[in-house]
């Protein structure tokens, strides 16, 4: 049964502390920053700008872990998992936090010579330096490499892809690339699919954009329509629309802070240089 990873609320703290104290308590020198973490607690590390996220089976808190964005590179710690299976799925969602944010690297200290150094190799991690905190026990750095995660044009390669996703006869896109045509894709994986197409008078629609199972959730369909908008932008709409579909119900918020408007069945946003060019040519031709 998969876990739900999300952000820590207020109402996880004691169940997150409980973990932790639980995983780290008598081991501070081995994992640093550990000994602040079970003296502040989670809660005031929240609240102080720290990253964390919590796995839930259920309504129950099975798992935590902290990370951060240092200079480009994703780094995460006070990893614990009260369940098989938990810590695997905290540490895919720091890698899809970390992608989603366009980082490239994610990296971790583990104390050298146990059997973490094994563990995180099965996820694809492998050491690439050594340091010796002070007051610590000697640490491996070890790092990973993630497939950039990217919104690009359709290419004929893609077909075959577009069409498992969408239901539709892959065979016009193997004709080549399609102007208005989009993928989300994952490395060499595509993930997801948005397109444009003229919906008269100025306008620019824009399809629901879909998505692989496992990457939604994400957000990414903020990102796809973004890129399809500033094609429409680009090529010279004046306007965009989007339907109101239920996968981009939760996204709503997200939507309205990019400027896109509901308006009857469908999300609308106007792109402010097109409409003061055309109130200038209304100027003109009066």
């Amino acid at each position: 049964m998969p876990f739900f990873v999300r952000p820590l609320q207020e109402e996880d703290a004691t169940a997150a502390e409980a973990l932790l104290q639980e995983a780290f308590a008598g081991f501070e020198d081995e994992f640093p920053g550990s000994d602040h973490a079970l003296v502040e607690g989670v809660l005031l590390l929240a609240q102080t700008g720290h990253r964390l996220l919590v796995a839930c089976d259920g309504e129950e808190v099975v798992g935590a872990v902290r990370w951060r964005n240092e200079e480009g590179i994703a780094w995460f710690d006070l990893l614990v998992a009260g369940r098989t299976g938990a810590g695997r799925e905290l540490v895919r969602a720091v890698e899809h936090a970390a992608q989603d944010g366009g980082l490239r690297l994610v990296r971790l200290r583990v104390p050298e010579g146990t059997v973490l150094e094994d563990y995180f190799a099965r996820f694809g991690y492998l050491p690439i330096g050594r340091e010796a905190p002070a007051g610590a026990k000697p640490q491996l750095v070890l790092e990973k490499r993630l497939p950039l995660l990217t919104v690009r044009e359709q290419r004929r390669a893609d077909a075959a892809a577009i069409g498992a996703l969408t239901g539709e006869d892959p065979w016009v896109y193997e004709q080549g690339a399609r102007p208005g045509c989009f993928v989300a894709a994952d490395g060499d994986r595509v993930c997801g699919f948005v397109s444009v197409r003229d919906g008269g008078a100025g306008a620019a629609a824009i399809r629901e954009p879909v998505l692989l199972k496992s990457y939604r959730g994400r957000g990414l369909e903020v990102w796809m329509i973004e890129r399809a908008v500033t094609w429409a932008e680009t090529n010279g709409y004046h306007s965009a629309a989007l339907p109101t579909a239920p996968s981009l119900e939760r996204l709503t918020r997200a939507l309205e802070d990019r400027r896109w408007f509901r308006e009857g069945a469908e999300f609308v946003r106007r792109f402010a240089g097109r409409a003061l060019e055309r109130e200038q040519l209304d100027r003109d031709w009066d």
